[in-house]
């Protein structure tokens, strides 16, 4: 089995949060869950299991871990431009850090779907610092990039979008957000014609996501309205180490 160490997640939790990519129910999961931990000390530890391997949820349940979310892999192909002349909005790459900042605040706040957020274990600040240090990533990583929504008249900062260029005609969309005061007004839709228009410009003809289950109002709108189509379904398993002597959250990372 490989272990990753996500860098993002251990920065934000203080302490090491690993991944499990390629779980093997017939390997000797103790022993292995032995050697991360002596190595890396985690305080969370996830995998993602499709959900047809019943035995391997079985067999992670068997071990501590426990569900946290059904998360969808889709695609949709990018052919034709979306018309967004009626729009009264602008959206543009963020290069500058001052700009970077109204997009962290919506990041920090916009997002109440996650298995971060609902996972009674996890220190409720963990799921909004998450999102900030993912954009901040996206904004730094040469094969990513962020963009925001304007309202053209005033320049405000209204939604933002994020993805990760795979090849040269695919991407990886990542994160978008809509401010929370104007959730429910179209933005987040609009945002997407965008971005796809955006996209179709610098040549990219297909898209992958991720989304959770539970996130009723983004899955009708990808499966549902833009033509995202189902490619795979996941369980997201997870187990919490705490220690004896720190919070989750808030320990100072030991390695």
């Amino acid at each position: 089995m490989i272990i990753e160490r996500i860098e993002v997640d251990s920065r934000v939790f203080g302490r090491n949060v690993l991944a499990i990519l390629d779980f093997d129910p017939a390997a000797n999961f103790s022993a292995c869950e032995r050697e991360y931990i002596d190595e890396f000390d985690p305080a969370y530890v996830s995998s993602k299991v499709p959900l047809d391997r019943v035995s391997d949820i079985h067999a992670l349940e068997r071990s501590g871990f426990n569900f946290i979310e059904c998360q969808i892999r889709a695609a949709m192909k990018l052919r034709k431009p979306y018309d967004v002349s009626q729009f009264p909005y602008d959206f543009d790459q963020v290069t500058r850090e001052e700009d970077l900042q109204h997009v962290l605040q919506i990041a920090g706040s916009t997002f109440l779907h996650d298995r971060f957020r609902v996972d009674p274990s996890v220190a409720s600040q963990i799921s909004g610092a998450r999102y900030r240090e993912y954009v901040r990533k996206s904004f730094h990583s040469p094969d990513e990039a962020v963009y925001c929504l304007r309202e053209r008249a005033s320049g405000r900062v209204v939604a933002f979008k994020t993805h990760r260029y795979v090849g040269s005609t695919e991407v990886l969309f990542l994160l978008g957000g809509v401010h929370p005061e104007l959730k429910n007004a179209g933005l987040g839709l609009i945002s997407e014609y965008f971005e796809f228009n955006t996209l179709i410009g610098k040549g990219i003809r297909r898209g992958i996501t991720h989304i959770s289950a539970s996130n009723h109002s983004i899955f009708n709108l990808e499966i549902g309205r833009v033509g995202f189509r189902v490619l795979g379904t996941f369980a997201v398993m997870r187990k919490v180490y705490p220690t004896g002597v720190a919070t989750l959250g808030t320990a100072t990372q030991r390695k």
